[in-house]
């Protein structure tokens, strides 16, 4: 997965924020194949490659991108990934191998899910809904 620019751009401008060289840099430390990572080994690679950020920029960067819907917050192991997909309307679904850590997100079962609008209630947007399980390389090993 290649993290698209304009649609950096684009998701930032509607949200009236801006594009800084911290947050830049911190999203594309990240890793794009799928695997999860923690703020702090985050912070690891990040001082690896000369760029010393505080844990607590790491950690209001990563806040700032999950706000966007840019990267996913995997509550159950207090991790981060990037969005797969370029939605930003429904639940996302995100599948955990227990095994070998990977994460896919499952965009068929997301686009199929809405928000329920219940009144007197407003979810708010960019729910993640979990699902742990084996995946396919796991199954067959």
């Amino acid at each position: 997965m290649v993290i698209d620019n304009a649609r950096l751009m684009a998701r930032c401008e509607a949200a009236q924020k801006s594009i800084t060289p911290q947050r830049l840099s911190i999203l594309k430390a990240l890793p794009v194949n799928g695997q999860p990572i923690s703020a702090y080994s985050l912070h690891e690679q990040l001082i690896q490659q000369s760029q010393p950020f505080n844990i607590s920029t790491i950690y209001r960067v990563l806040d700032f991108w999950v706000a966007l819907g840019v990267v996913h917050k995997i509550d159950s192991s207090n991790t981060y990934v990037l969005c797969q997909d370029d939605h930003d309307h429904h639940l996302h679904v995100i599948q955990l191998c227990t095994e070998c850590q990977q994460v896919e997100e499952n965009c068929a079962v997301s686009q199929a899910l809405t928000l329920p609008k219940e009144p007197g209630f407003t979810p708010t947007p960019d729910q993640v809904i979990e699902l742990k399980g084996l995946c396919k390389d796991c199954q067959s090993a």
